[in-house]
């Protein structure tokens, strides 16, 4: 069997299920087409982009990029998911009328500075009880045989901790907006937070990691927890920031110092 074969008969269910649940109860409520053929050419948006991240996931998956595959890697590259993202966000917003931003994405006006500190709050609060929390689980499914005990980083990682600061602050700026953006801003929205969380994870399973996967999955229930109680998306924003600089700055590059790792 094709190794893209079963990701892509899961995302067709998914496409599939949206699509119905929304003819039957309205899962896209907070969007207005302007007419029935603009709902079904946003369906086919839909579809496309889905199966364009698909490709573009298990492609990174089946062919992780080796130490000399990166030194070639132009930087820009890495924010090809960034630009999918945002290019479905653009074209989605288009569809639906073009509703205000803030409205889109529920980015309120009112108590910005409120949202700003639940954000720092729930960052390193939810960073603490992230890695916590990984740690034990991982330390669990290694003892039960599931992952191996001494997982090794995969070159991708020891790549981006010796990036440039200012490269390093770039990605971290791209994620905490754009991916907040689609995952909370727009997905949550529609399909509510174990289906966004559950596709956020697998969003990064190219890293390969299984601590960095179990992370995700954990800070990103936080996250979307979050956005359910505040209805406002600059606290995910914020907090996603957070933990993605503490991972970048800190933990990678001291654990492979500490570990050699790095060389």
């Amino acid at each position: 069997m094709n190794a893209f074969t079963l990701p892509l008969i899961f995302i067709v269910f998914v496409w599939v299920t949206m699509i119905y649940l929304n003819e039957r109860y309205q899962l896209f409520s907070v969007d207005q087409f302007s007419s029935p053929a603009t709902k079904w050419i946003a369906y086919l948006w839909l579809g496309v982009f889905l199966f364009l991240l698909t490709f573009l996931i298990v492609g990174s998956s089946l062919h992780p990029p080796t130490v000399k595959d990166l030194s070639r890697v132009p930087f820009y590259s890495l924010f090809t998911l960034h630009a999918i993202l945002l290019t479905f966000l653009a074209g989605w917003w288009l569809l639906t009328r073009r509703p205000p931003i803030g409205r889109f994405l529920n980015i309120p006006r009112e108590r910005a500075g409120e949202a700003v500190m639940a954000g720092f709050a729930v960052g390193v609060g939810g960073w603490i009880f992230t890695i916590l929390l990984a740690l034990m689980i991982v330390l669990v499914l290694s003892a039960a045989g599931v992952i191996p005990k001494n997982p090794q980083p995969s070159p991708m990682i020891g790549w981006m901790a010796a990036l440039p600061l200012w490269k390093k602050g770039t990605i971290v700026v791209s994620a905490m907006t754009i991916e907040e953006a689609f995952f909370r801003g727009w997905l949550q929205k529609r399909v509510g937070l174990i289906v966004s969380t559950i596709l956020f994870a697998l969003a990064h399973s190219g890293f390969g990691q299984p601590l960095l996967l179990v992370g995700v999955a954990i800070i990103s229930l936080i996250i979307g927890f979050t956005f359910y109680r505040t209805k406002n998306l600059i606290p995910g924003v914020i907090a996603h920031g957070i933990f993605d600089a503490v991972q970048l700055y800190v933990i990678i590059p001291v654990v492979f110092k500490m570990t050699g790792l790095g060389g």
